[in-house]
């Protein structure tokens, strides 16, 4: 008997049913499990044309936006800020990024996590050259603090725009089942040469999703290889991560003035920002929430 079927719970029974068409119920498990899955091109229903076609509409972008020259993803030896800078809003630059934030497969499991009103929140790329220091372990879940219940208030669902084949790759790591300790990292444990915890590598072929809890720990390797890892990162969140308003300009600076108390009580927030993060000053404060509850 498919419980999905007797249509009781239509929410759920969508979503079950979505998993179901996809051949994606034990990805779904392992999102339960372990706080992360990646879903193989072909249960994705992309080409390897497709996902070429995502890789170098990233790489055009970039190259558009930043005045930079990077040629043959496989062996371009740019590096550097211009390979990071002015990656976010990319939904107008190419059809590729639309069709990449509906695929349908993906979408399941986005929902499966954050339920029927996920909402695209932003995307961004990753251009990863030669490096040679890690990615500390961390959350997705800026500002949620310890104890903001068992459900996920964000995801993180990244294509693959090149082969994660193996370390050299400088790929990314995960803490499996980090995601039920529902609180940031500790100083302790970031490290992840020296983390306690034990720790997986992402492998997959170009047009992989990797999808994860946005409480999973993650970070990342070094990369040996020559040549550039090309990563499309897609942040989904539950409808309620949405603010009512967004005072931060709205407000008359004169009413600020008199009244200088109301800046901090309407919210001095690290979000949104556009092509970079206007007020660094920021960033502790709001990451602290992760792990103190009363911060």
């Amino acid at each position: 008997m498919s419980i999905a079927e007797l249509h009781t719970s239509p929410n759920a029974d969508a979503i079950m049913l979505e998993l179901e068409k996809y051949d994606l119920v034990q990805h779904a498990l392992e999102l339960e499990a372990y706080g992360v899955t990646i879903v193989p091109r072909e249960k994705l229903g992309v080409s390897k044309r497709w996902a070429s076609k995502l890789r170098n509409a990233i790489l055009s972008t970039c190259e558009k936006r930043n005045g930079v020259t990077i040629g043959n993803y496989r062996t371009s030896k740019a590096t550097g800020e211009s390979l990071g800078k002015n990656s976010w809003y990319l939904l107008q630059e190419n059809d590729v990024f639309v069709e990449a934030a509906l695929n349908p497969a993906a979408l399941a499991l986005t929902r499966w996590l954050l339920g029927q009103s996920a909402v695209l929140a932003g995307h961004t790329w990753i251009i990863k050259p030669p490096t040679s220091h890690n990615l500390p372990l961390h959350s997705d879940a800026h500002g949620i603090p310890p104890g903001g219940g068992h459900i996920a208030h964000v995801c993180n669902v990244s294509w693959l725009g090149t082969d994660y084949a193996g370390p050299e790759d400088g790929p990314t790591i995960f803490a499996p089942g980090s995601h039920q300790y529902g609180r940031a990292t500790l100083p302790h444990e970031q490290d992840p040469t020296t983390t306690p915890f034990k720790t997986i590598t992402l492998n997959g072929e170009a047009g992989s999703v990797a999808i994860w809890h946005g409480a999973t720990w993650h970070g990342s390797t070094p990369r040996t290889n020559p040549g550039l890892r090309v990563t499309l990162v897609q942040v989904f969140m539950r409808m309620h991560m949405r603010p009512i308003h967004q005072w931060e300009g709205e407000v008359d600076p004169k009413l600020l003035k008199r009244f200088p108390d109301l800046k901090r009580l309407l919210g001095e927030h690290l979000y949104p920002y556009r092509e970079h993060n206007a007020h660094p000053e920021r960033v502790g404060p709001f990451m602290q929430t992760g792990t103190d509850p009363f911060a």
